[in-house]
């Protein structure tokens, strides 16, 4: 029997494609299966009068693993100076060491040590104190279509020292429930409240690697580095929105360091990408030399500013609308809010107007409702 051209031709493409399917296996080299465990250490030393430093230690876990990183419980660091200084820092929370309450020579250089529970002993390089300039300032630019603004820092070093920079930022914003609840059930009883749930704020801390560099300028400025843009859509800038900019000051060595981080982990998504590299930093295992740790041990003196954006960006939409009228019996036993009362004629009792708690109660959406300290 002898079959078409075009049928054979049909029949070959389809027994093709069937062997690539059945040949497909999964690839899982052991870089990203591997049950090793290797240290994450992730913090400075603040040489700033009053501050406390703060570092955890964590562990790394393979791509395939869902859960927290394991934080490293019971270790002991501590900082040396390379002129015969010492600091043991304290355990706080599990994987959390912090020391505070000590005054650090600028002309010293540190380096921390770390011992864990089981014996091994971590050390880093010994590193100077780099001052950061000041924060010039933060400003803002609202976009021509009002969509949202960006964000921008200014700085620079009249001694031409500094030359490479690191900056974080923290974001707060004040936000509304679209129905307002002035009464609670307290014991059985309707009562005015006593706290406001109709106002909340949220905060959001940047896990964005901003850097910036003047090498090739003749003088230390770094002017309208983009920070962040702010979408209008994003509801941070219905009502009042605040960035706290955080600017650090680094040594070239943990700019490249930082550069690195931030290829591996912004950059990478397809196969013309630069591939994810081992950074591991200025920390090592003094008495396993194949054993890795991860981090980068840095003494600086940070700054840092605030400011505050009130443009009433984004259309604020809402599908909240009261949900019943409710005597008093029944409003002691509703799940909903009570929103407001209202006299009924001819009785000496109110009627009252409830609310969904989604609607009414900021707090469902992830805030708080005690207003920072800070907030002006």
């Amino acid at each position: 029997m002898k079959y078409p051209l075009k049928r054979l031709s049909l029949l070959s493409l389809l027994w093709v494609l069937y062997s690539l399917h059945s040949c497909i296996e999964p690839f899982s080299p052991p870089e990203i299966t591997s049950a090793s465990s290797y240290l994450v250490v992730d913090g400075f030393l603040n040489t700033s009068a009053g501050t406390t430093s703060q570092i955890k230690l964590s562990r790394t876990q393979n791509l395939y693993e869902n859960r927290q990183p394991w934080v490293e419980q019971q270790a002991n660091l501590r900082v040396e100076g390379d002129q015969g200084s010492a600091y043991a820092l304290a355990e706080v929370k599990p994987g959390t060491y912090e020391l505070g309450g000590v005054s650090l020579a600028e002309n010293e250089k540190y380096r921390l040590r770390i011992r864990t529970r089981d014996g091994k002993e971590y050390l880093s390089d010994y590193v100077p104190v780099v001052k950061t300039p000041p924060v010039d300032s933060v400003t803002y630019r609202v976009s021509p279509d009002r969509s949202g603004v960006q964000i921008n820092v200014h700085t620079h070093d009249p001694t031409k020292r500094t030359r490479f920079y690191r900056w974080g930022y923290e974001e707060t914003w004040e936000y509304h429930s679209p129905l307002y609840s002035a009464f609670e059930v307290v014991n059985k009883e309707i009562r005015l409240r006593t706290q406001d749930i109709s106002t909340c704020w949220t905060f959001l801390k940047s896990s964005r690697i901003v850097l910036g560099t003047s090498v090739k300028l003749s003088q230390d400025i770094m002017e309208n580095v983009p920070i962040t843009y702010v979408h209008a859509s994003s509801g941070k800038l219905r009502v009042k929105y605040s960035i706290l900019v955080k600017q650090y000051g680094l040594s070239q060595e943990e700019f490249e360091y930082w550069t690195a981080i931030a290829k591996t982990n912004e950059l990478t998504g397809s196969l013309f990408d630069p591939q994810p590299s081992q950074v591991t930093g200025n920390i090592r295992c003094i008495n396993d030399p194949k054993e890795l740790a991860f981090g980068f041990f840095s003494v600086s003196t940070p700054q840092e500013k605030r400011i505050f954006i009130t443009e009433w960006l984004g259309r604020f939409t809402s599908p909240c609308e009261p949900e019943d009228t409710l005597n008093e019996a029944q409003a002691l036993e509703t799940y909903d809010l009570i929103l407001v009362e209202f006299p009924v004629p001819g009785s000496n009792k109110p009627f009252y107007i409830t609310g969904s708690g989604s609607c009414t109660d900021c707090r469902l959406h992830g805030g708080i409702n005690e207003k920072p300290a800070y907030w002006q």
